[in-house]
């Protein structure tokens, strides 16, 4: 499976936010989008998602035009988490992951034996079984970014999309959600697009890279072909060492003094 973005032109009114995007992303692989504040990341996510609509260019899934699925259709291929989620607080986690089921489902019809199997599993692959019974407003931030992924598992998606997933959380949660979002690609071949901020989790989990600045794509590729020096001070404005350090697979970046 396979999302193509070509000459994008994503506009707010009269603001271009993103011009001239050529983007791929496919199944099976990690996808992170990085760039400043403002450079028009959430919004290339957006688009290809078909959550705002583009002012120019295609978006294609498998060839075909992303505006001939039917919601119900897309929803069965893609998921998607976006920044901001809410649920009625009085919602019991199981029945929240549920509702991922609807793509797959008449207006009048339940959740069949099939479909409770696959929230189980849902629930399980991302360790919110426990968490079953509560309600979500007694969830804590990182249960709650791991009950809403599991919501969205249930569409059974080939490609999972997430805007900023460790906004919010304190670091032991964001390594947890890196490690839960490598699991659920290495174990279910589900391909992940995410939006993220933290250049180190992209380095450390990503199988490529797509670099936005100024809502115009700067550079792609492996990790350690993007993420470079030169990057960073021309994109952040930073200065960076990307350094080796023996029995480590993934290179770190080390940040310079700033005083």
């Amino acid at each position: 499976m396979e999302i193509r973005g070509e000459q994008l032109e994503i506009a707010y009114g009269n603001y271009t936010a993103v011009a001239n995007m050529d983007i791929r992303v496919e199944k099976g692989k990690i996808t992170s989008i990085i760039g400043p504040n403002g450079s028009g990341k959430s919004t290339v996510l957006k688009g290809l998602t078909r959550l705002m609509g583009c002012k120019r260019g295609t978006i294609s899934l498998d060839g075909r035009n992303l505006r001939d699925f039917s919601t119900k259709e897309l929803a069965r291929r893609i998921g998607v988490l976006p920044q901001i989620h809410c649920a009625p607080p009085d919602f019991q986690v199981r029945e929240l992951v549920s509702y991922g089921r609807i793509p797959y489902q008449k207006w009048y019809e339940n959740n069949n034996n099939e479909d409770l199997k696959i929230v189980d599993w849902a629930m399980k692959a991302t360790g919110v079984w426990p968490l079953r019974d509560k309600s979500i407003n007694e969830c804590s931030g990182g249960e709650s970014q791991r009950v809403w992924i599991a919501t969205v598992l249930t569409q059974q998606p080939e490609i999972l999309f997430l805007d900023e997933p460790t906004t919010y959380l304190d670091i032991s949660h964001q390594l947890e959600m890196m490690r839960l979002v490598k699991k659920l690609n290495r174990e279910s071949g589900i391909g992940v697009v995410m939006v993220l901020h933290d250049l180190s989790q992209a380095m450390e989990v990503s199988d490529w890279v797509v670099v936005i600045k100024d809502g115009v794509k700067y550079a792609e590729g492996t990790p350690e072909a993007v993420i470079t020096p030169k990057m960073m001070k021309e994109v952040y404005n930073v200065d960076c060492d990307i350094i080796r350090v023996p029995g480590r697979e993934k290179p770190l970046i080390a940040f310079k003094e700033i005083c």
